[in-house]
């Protein structure tokens, strides 16, 4: 950290924020172990009286050294009655995780015992912790900047190894050393911009502009590199909508229930059962796919079958991949045709199913006369013909969303990529001021313009409502 971001957490501190808090660090409802969390400076005297040690050896647990346990007993100061017996953990300041002085109890993950464990605490002078008080009191006292932060609520979502990896590289800096290293070569252009600007007579413009002129492209091409790959990261936090479509019948539930490996949607032989459209969340090779089952596309006079079908077409507008299945025989191509024109879906795949019929021969031929240009897959659920494919044709669509190196972190962010998309126009119009011959002063303006987007990305230069909305989202105890 240096010590400007430095000076400006420590003026965001309050004396809130130098209380003992305390909360349950795990997540709610029974288990065999929970964790109680307190953070602030005298938390170790605050928990000493009421914890017996099991070893008579034990220094008070204010006297332990950091990173030591202790077993030992949390013993009622009004009855004397034992609460339970725990295991407490000494983390001293500033090498904890919110970089006070914080003190873990392992209990027993019953409901009543937590409460009542955080019920004496409370009674012997702590506060209940807000919602992420944990990790905003981490960002305050500079143990983690903004984007490492959020990271935390990305690694504790994560449902895919994917998923779990990028948040992971997030949370131990990768982006933000990224960010360090585009503001620090912003800072030397813009030193060479105020020299020019306070030493005029050294005629030193034409050398600037030639280092500025590349410096500018580099800094473009990396900042843009990480926006590109926003449509990649947004999937591993918000999932990839992959829609299974078609007429009635074409087999989009039996499709949907291999693919998950579970009967979640109800078959039937009956044009129609699929009313209402039917998600289940999947992972694909670490890819988190929300797999959308719905109701089949055809002209209806059922009222709640065309609320169905018109479901139906707004989920198609929002998918990431469309399956447009078609199923043997022939006779309704021109309608499935026809339909798929009118959708013009960009992600749109025909697929045979059924493929194990006789007939599907003739119609892989129909549809190959439709769309000559145009891949047609073609799977059996029946046999698992073509799932594999199926699988891969997501993976592909995925991986053809951005330009990211395989190892590199991508951006999962909406807030991020603001920031970043910020940053990039300040440096797109900084070049074109300079290749336009304006004056030395608009461009210095603009750079600054840049570092101000890069500093918001990082918490080097937020406001109190910015950290507070942020930090609101986390759990209780994170």
């Amino acid at each position: 950290m240096n010590g400007d971001y430095q000076t400006v957490l420590d003026t965001n501190l309050t004396s809130q924020d130098h209380e003992i808090c305390v909360a349950v660090a795990t997540p709610p409802g029974q288990s065999g172990i929970a964790v109680i969390r307190l953070s602030g400076k005298g938390a170790a005297e605050l928990i000493d009286p009421v914890f017996k040690p099991v070893s008579k050896r034990f220094p008070p647990v204010f006297s332990m050294p950091g990173y030591t346990c202790a077993v030992g007993k949390i013993i009622s100061p009004v009855t004397g009655e034992l609460i339970d017996q725990v295991v407490l953990t000494r983390f001293t300041a500033p090498h904890s995780y919110t970089g006070e002085e914080v003190i873990e109890l392992s209990c027993h993950g019953s409901l009543a015992i937590k409460q009542s464990l955080i019920d004496l605490i409370l009674s012997l002078g702590a506060r209940a912790a807000e919602p992420g008080e944990f990790t905003k009191r981490a960002f305050l006292n500079g143990k983690l900047d903004l984007i490492q932060a959020e990271a935390v609520i990305d690694l504790i979502q994560a449902e895919t190894d994917r998923s779990a990896r990028n948040a992971a590289a997030l949370l131990q800096g990768d982006l933000s050393q990224q960010m360090m290293f585009i503001s620090d070569n912003l800072y030397q252009l813009l030193a060479s911009i105020e020299l020019v600007l306070e030493y005029p007579e050294h005629d030193e413009s034409d050398t600037v502009s030639a280092q500025l002129a590349a410096g500018l492209d580099l800094i473009e091409q990396k900042i843009n590199r990480y926006v590109q790959g926003f449509s990649q990261g947004r999937i591993l936090t918000e999932g990839m909508t992959v829609v299974l479509a078609g007429r009635p019948n074409a087999g989009k539930s039996s499709l949907l229930n291999a693919l998950a490996n579970t009967e979640r949607a109800i078959v039937t032989d009956v044009p129609g059962t699929t009313r209402d459209t039917i998600e289940i969340k999947i992972d694909i090779d670490g890819i988190p796919v929300h797999l959308v089952d719905t109701a089949g596309v055809r002209e209806t006079e059922d009222t709640v079958e065309k609320l169905g079908v018109a479901r139906t077409r707004d989920v198609l507008q929002s998918a990431d991949l469309v399956f447009w299945l078609i199923a043997p025989p022939v006779d309704h191509l021109q309608e499935d045709q026809t339909i798929m024109e009118q959708l013009q879906l960009q992600s749109l795949v025909p697929l045979v199913s059924k493929d194990d019929l006789n007939e599907s021969l003739a119609l892989r031929q129909a549809i190959e006369a439709c769309w000559p240009d145009q891949t047609i897959m073609t799977c059996s659920v029946l046999t698992g013909e073509g799932l594999d494919a199926i699988r891969k044709k997501v993976i592909e669509t995925y991986e053809s969303l951005g330009a990211q190196a395989q190892n590199d972190v991508l951006l999962t962010n909406s807030r991020h990529k603001a920031c970043l998309d910020s940053a990039l126009l300040s440096v797109r119009k900084a070049r074109e001021a300079l290749h336009g011959g304006i004056t030395w002063d608009i461009i210095a303006s603009l750079v600054r313009g840049s570092l101000d987007a890069l500093a918001e990305l990082t918490g080097d230069a937020v406001s109190d409502t910015l950290v507070d909305t942020i930090f609101s989202r986390f759990c209780v105890g994170k």
